[in-house]
Parts: structure tokens; C-alpha cells; sequence
């Protein structure tokens, strides 16, 4: 089991470690404020309250033998202190939160490339699933190629993947199924990844309620989010 060092246990902090708990890594936190750890118990297999800009603390943690460590201090100056001294100490897989654009490219001078820029994430993300129609998600991969959350046209619903034929019709993939609230296979209060179903089968019916995850180019999945 995986073992993650998570720094500032306020919201998206907090947050993090719920994600990280949900797929079954072993989380401890460490804040200043015992109010944060203390909100986020539920999450934390350990916690600390400390100081992160105290690199003895930080020694007597061990911190490279984390599998990672996330920085989720929202702070500038005590981020990238804190950031500083875990790269002296060794610490693998270093994430790290940004609060702006000229925080981003600090971060990367210091050599430290895996940014959680939560702000312009969320908008660019916000800005491209509005844009395109019955799309809840959408991530980029190479050339034209993307993974796209779609709600399934009125056409999809109630037939199952072989019937629909959606490679020879539209050349992509469903990779997955989201089951929505209301319907048979929703479980509430269950993390995400219970509520999908992964590589579903041909035999696999699409339900009203659901989410659809596609893998294939953009311009093919445009003629899916134009039906109906």
C-alpha cells in the first residue's frame, strides 16, 4: 500500500487526502492548525500538527520514504519554503499546489513540474466542457485524440454497446460507463470509481442516467454530441 505525505489540510488539502484514501493509500497529514487535521480525520491514517517550514520536523518524519508528498499550502512564501527543504531532504513524487501564474513558473525554476494549479485548472476545464454540447469532462491526449465525459444521446439510452456499433459508426471507444443517481447500479455515498463500470461489454446496456467515457478524436466525437 502506498504511503502519501499531504501538507495543509484545509480545503483542498482535504480534499486530496479523501482522493488518495478513496483509492486505498495510506495518507498522513500534517498541518499547523490541529482544527484542519482534526476536520479531515476521516481521511488520515496519521496526523501532525506542526509546523512544515521546520526542517527538523520535517527530518524526524523521514519524508523520502513517502511514496509521495503533495504541498497543498495556499501561502506563497511558506509553499515554496517548505518546497525548498523537502527537495533538499529527498522527497519523491513532490506535488505541489499553486495559487498563481508567477507561483508556477517559481516552482518550475526550482525544477518541479508536477503543478496542481487549482484555479486556472478548474477554469480551463470549466471553459471547455461548456463549450461543447452534453460534455461533463474532457481531457487532451495526443494530436486530436482526448478522453470525453459525454451524456449519452436519447438514441443510446436503452441499447446495449453492441447494437449501437459506436466504432464502426463513429471510429472511438467507450471506455467506461458512470452510473448516475437513480439508477440500479448507483450506490450512494460510494467512492466515484464504485459508481463506474471500466472496458464495459458489448452486452452492456446504456442506462438514462449515466455518464459515457470515450476515448477517440475530437472531430469523431463531435458527431456523438450532435445527435438528437
Amino acid at each position: 500500500m502506498k504511503k502519501v505525505l499531504v501538507i495543509g489540510l484545509n480545503n483542498f488539502g482535504a480534499h486530496i487526502a479523501k482522493s488518495l484514501r478513496e483509492y486505498g493509500t495510506k495518507v498522513t497529514g500534517l498541518d499547523c492548525v490541529a482544527e484542519h487535521l482534526q476536520k479531515a480525520r476521516d481521511y488520515l491514517d496519521h496526523s501532525l500538527t506542526g509546523d512544515a517550514t521546520d526542517r527538523f520536523l520535517l527530518e524526524k518524519l523521514s519524508v523520502k520514504d513517502f511514496d509521495g508528498v503533495v504541498v497543498a499550502i495556499g501561502t506563497i512564501d511558506t509553499n515554496i519554503l517548505v518546497t525548498m527543504t523537502l527537495r533538499d531532504l529527498g522527497a519523491k513524487s513532490l506535488i505541489v499546489r499553486a495559487s498563481s501564474d508567477n507561483h508556477c513558473r517559481l516552482l518550475e525554476q526550482m525544477n518541479v513540474f508536477d503543478i496542481v494549479y487549482p484555479d486556472r485548472d478548474a477554469a480551463t476545464r470549466a471553459g471547455k466542457t461548456l463549450s461543447m454540447r452534453n460534455v461533463l469532462d474532457y481531457i487532451p491526449l495526443a494530436g486530436e485524440y482526448v478522453v470525453m465525459n459525454i451524456h449519452p444521446p436519447k438514441s443510446f439510452t436503452g441499447k446495449n454497446i453492441r447494437d449501437l456499433q459506436i466504432g464502426a459508426r463513429f471510429q472511438c471507444q467507450i471506455l467506461g460507463i458512470k452510473y448516475g443517481q437513480g439508477d440500479r447500479n448507483w450506490k450512494a455515498d460510494a467512492p466515484e470509481w464504485e459508481n463506474m463500470k471500466i472496458a464495459p461489454t458489448a452486452n452492456d446496456v446504456i442506462p438514462e442516467n449515466s455518464t459515457l467515457i470515450f476515448l477517440g478524436k475530437k472531430s469523431d466525437l463531435q458527431k456523438i454530441q450532435d445527435l438528437d
